[in-house]
């Protein structure tokens, strides 16, 4: 109990408590720094629209003084001359037409501009564009031309005309009747007015052009909306109260900028007098709102020159969008605060856990042991020590159950070769026995079918049959007199590739029969010692046994290859009936077979182990995913010295 609550308390104090007191604090710096970097981002973007804006602003003023130059204008400035002087030009209704068709294609290639008005040095209209379309001249006045609006009567605006800088565009505000918008609605922008000269007569007339808006209303829409941010547009204009705080563009209440405006909205009414004040005094700033959880970003843009008034682009963003991420990890960090405290609490035991359980199953695991049970490998984890103690075991009893292993093994070859050397003495005995019999009854049988006359066709097959037999007994005797000599191989150098087809070719007619196909696989150039007969003889066994338990069509293939470990490895697989899991350890005992009666003797894998012990290798049978039988010998490459001299000793004796 005492070291559960001792972990317990560590890990709540050390760990728990200290981190979470570290995150918050990081986290509310990370706030602060988030929004300080805020602030100038939206400043800076703020910036990027007003420098876009002007410079868009700026190609309107140039096209628009272009136009003065261009040369319809230059051939109506006569028809203006004339007009100055009361007389209308005697091409007057041509070169409007001229400068008409030219005015429009002008508006339908840049879209920005929209009414354009040509008006003699009295203020009156002779020719007016708009909505691409050149407007009739149908209003008479006190001069013998006609007008396309009715005769100006504001000496006002007539004064301001006469006051625009020569040579430049200015603005001015158009009388209230010649508004291009509905009445009572408030045009967003003034219209840009350029004197027209005539060299040696001076100003002859003006140039009126009024800008939709459209392309600063597309640069409002694509700008880019920072943490979320709401953008507005209003106008500062001292000289004119009407439209100080007009509200020109305002993505909160859908307000567009090409859009008449209305006289109700206005800068206080969307963000309060007291910020509204702030705004107006400073050019660039942010600022809380009261009335509802936002901060305002704005940045002042004087868009004529010869104007006072000035616009604010604002964006408003919502106190959420940035501390509500914080506020989501705050609320994360201590819920796992409180997570943390609880797993604390079941650390303890869980750590205690973890360090007596290896030392209980180590416990275990040697009484097992012991009573002689298998080993159960644990992996090795908890502390270095305990690992390390884990591991002695592992090893411990691994070098253990290998000696067994080894054990076993040596005792089992030492059970099979006392009961092959047993079974051998008795087959001698029992071969040298049955063999002079056996040779008495095919002498006797040949010379019986020798007197028989040819007509006594049954006798003579009966007397066949007899020696037949006597043969096939005389064959099983040979083998098991083969069996119990034992000869000692003949060492010499095998090119195994012609020996194994010369093999092949002592079993072909077997393959015939059973319609079995045989394929070779050897390794180029592989070279082994041993005894050729005698190895040959091991490979027709396993391949006649590979063939007779094949199915039609089957194939039979033969591996020879030279492992890494120096030895010589045959297989050869068949796609036979298999074998039975559980008669595996009996296959190669003398006399044991699974063939019909008087198809095999059983003997001959048991000569085929004797063989391949004597030259110093081993015999495998295992079942292969083919559904049959994988028959492994494993050969030395190269036989020892000694061995190979004592092989040719006894073999020369014999």
């Amino acid at each position: 109990m005492r070291l559960r609550t001792n972990i317990s308390l560590w890990v709540s104090l050390a760990t728990v408590l200290p981190l979470t007191v570290l995150v918050l604090l990081v986290t509310g710096y990370s706030e602060r720094q988030y929004s300080s970097d805020r602030d100038r981002e939206i400043g800076a973007s703020l910036n990027t629209l007003v420098a876009e804006i002007d410079r868009r602003l700026m190609f309107e003023r140039e096209v628009i003084s272009a136009l003065v130059e261009s040369a319809p204008m230059q051939a109506f400035q006569s028809v203006l001359s004339q007009a100055r002087d009361g007389h209308k030009h005697p091409q007057f209704n041509l070169r409007a037409a001229q400068l008409g068709i030219f005015l429009e294609e002008f508006t339908a290639l840049i879209p920005d501009v929209g009414t354009i008005r040509v008006l003699d040095v009295r203020g009156n209209t002779l020719l007016m564009i708009r909505d691409r379309q050149v407007m009739p001249t149908h209003y008479e006045g006190m001069d013998p031309y006609p007008y396309a609006e009715e005769e100006l009567d504001d000496e006002a605006f007539l004064q301001r005309l006469r006051s625009s800088p020569l040579g430049e565009v200015s603005y001015q505000l158009l009388p209230e009747s010649r508004s291009d918008y509905v009445f009572g609605a408030i045009p967003p922008m003034y219209d840009a007015v350029v004197p027209i000269e005539r060299e040696g007569e001076g100003v002859v007339g003006y140039l009126l052009a009024n800008s939709t808006g459209l392309q600063i209303e597309r640069m409002l829409e694509l700008a880019p909306r920072l943490s979320e941010g709401r953008l507005t547009v209003a106008e500062l204009n001292p000289d004119r109260p009407d439209r100080e705080g007009l509200i020109l563009f305002d993505e909160g209440s859908g307000l567009l900028f090409t859009h008449g405006k209305r006289p109700e909205l206005r800068l206080d009414t969307l963000f309060g007098t007291r910020v509204a004040n702030t705004m107006a005094t400073r050019p660039f700033g942010a600022t809380d709102l009261t009335t509802r959880p936002s901060r305002v970003y704005h940045a002042e843009y004087t868009p004529y020159p010869n104007q006072l008034a000035s616009w604010l682009v604002i964006s408003e963003v919502r106190h959420d969008a940035v501390t509500a991420p914080f506020k989501r990890i705050r609320q994360g960090i201590l819920l796992l605060a409180a997570l943390a405290l609880i797993a604390s609490l079941l650390l303890a035991q869980v750590s205690a856990r973890r360090i007596a359980r290896p030392i209980t199953r180590l416990a275990h695991n040697l009484k097992a042991y012991a009573r002689g049970e298998p080993l159960e490998r644990t992996e090795p984890h908890g502390t270095q020590e305990i690992r390390q103690l884990q591991d002695s075991f592992n090893y411990m009893a691994e070098t253990l159950e290998r000696a067994r292993r080894d054990r076993d093994e040596a005792q089992h070859m030492l059970v099979q070769s006392a009961k092959l050397a047993s079974i051998g003495e008795m087959a001698a005995g029992i071969g040298h026995e049955l063999n002079n019999p056996l040779n008495n009854i095919l002498s006797l049988g040949k010379l019986i079918r020798r007197e028989l006359p040819a007509e006594h066709t049954r006798l003579r097959e009966d007397v066949q049959s007899l020696m037949d037999e006597a043969q096939r007994a005389s064959r099983i005797v040979n083998g098991i007199l083969n069996f119990a000599r034992q000869v000692p191989p003949r060492y010499e150098a095998i090119d195994v590739r012609p020996w194994a087809e010369e093999t092949l070719i002592l079993v072909n007619q077997a393959a015939k029969a059973q319609e079995v196909t045989i394929r070779l696989e050897v390794e180029e150039g592989l070279m082994m010692e041993g005894d050729v007969h005698q190895l040959r003889q091991v490979l027709i066994n396993l391949l006649l046994n590979a063939i007779q338990a094949s199915h039609p069509g089957d194939e039979v293939l033969i591996m020879a290859r030279h492992e890494a470990d120096g030895d010589i490895y045959f297989c050869v697989c068949d796609q036979g009936t298999g074998v039975d899991p559980d008669i595996l350890d009996k296959l190669f005992d003398p006399f044991f077979t699974t063939k019909p009666v008087g198809r095999g003797s059983g003997l001959g894998l048991s000569v085929s182990l004797g063989i391949v012990e004597r030259h110093g290798g081993h015999i495998d049978i295992r079942p292969n995913e083919h559904g049959g039988v994988t028959a492994t010998v494993r050969l030395p490459a190269r036989q020892v010295q000694g061995k190979r001299e004592k092989g040719k000793g006894m073999g020369a004796e014999a």
